[in-house]
């Protein structure tokens, strides 16, 4: 599991190298970890309007070394909304998830928005959600969903606070679920 972390660890930095990250996302819940890097897709497709992300959640204390790793592309813009500021995107993410017993992944198929009141921009709304059916899952595993949600608080322009909510779940090919995050996190992020 260490070799695993490490590999990711050089991989994440190599990768934020490489494409100029804006944005180091890292969260801690019960039990889990999550990293994050995230920026303009245009920093990889020259001309595009979107974003990238990478990320991998880690639940060290679990007896199968559960391991979900990450990579997604979305279309973003402003969704209009009249009262404050909403952006929006909707995309893909390829997911890995890998444990000692099974493993597997999916394409999922999602989106997010994020909202901002004027006058008091430094407060903000996410919501996010991925989905993949069987159809688009593959290994051991026939559906993947991730849901989320959270309040952020900009301490200064280039970093904020956030508490949130997460659930990731699997269902396994030959029945039952997989939890492989549940609950509360709080968490910083980081523009550079």
């Amino acid at each position: 599991m260490t070799k695993i972390l490490g590999m990711l660890g050089v991989s994440a930095l190599m990768l934020a190298t490489a494409a100029h990250a804006e944005i180091i996302d890292v969260s801690v819940g019960d039990g889990s970890v999550r990293g994050a890097l995230y920026g303009p897709l245009s920093r990889a497709f020259e001309g595009t309007k979107g974003q990238y992300d990478v990320g991998v959640i880690v639940r060290p204390e679990r007896d199968d070394d559960l391991l979900v790793t990450h990579v997604g592309a979305l279309v973003t813009g402003d969704a209009g909304a009249q009262q404050f500021e909403l952006a929006a995107g909707l995309g893909l993410r390829g997911v890995y998830v890998g444990r000692d017993h099974d493993s597997g992944g999916a394409l999922a198929l999602g989106g997010q928005a994020e909202a901002r009141y004027p006058g008091y921009e430094r407060f903000g709304l996410s919501v996010y959600g991925y989905y993949a059916p069987e159809v688009l899952s593959f290994g051991e595993f026939d559906q993947y969903y991730e849901i989320g949600t959270g309040l952020d608080y900009q301490v200064i322009r280039s970093a904020s606070v956030y508490i949130g909510y997460r659930n990731v779940n699997l269902r396994l090919e030959n029945g039952g679920d997989i939890t492989a995050d549940n609950g509360l996190h709080v968490g910083m992020r980081l523009s550079f």
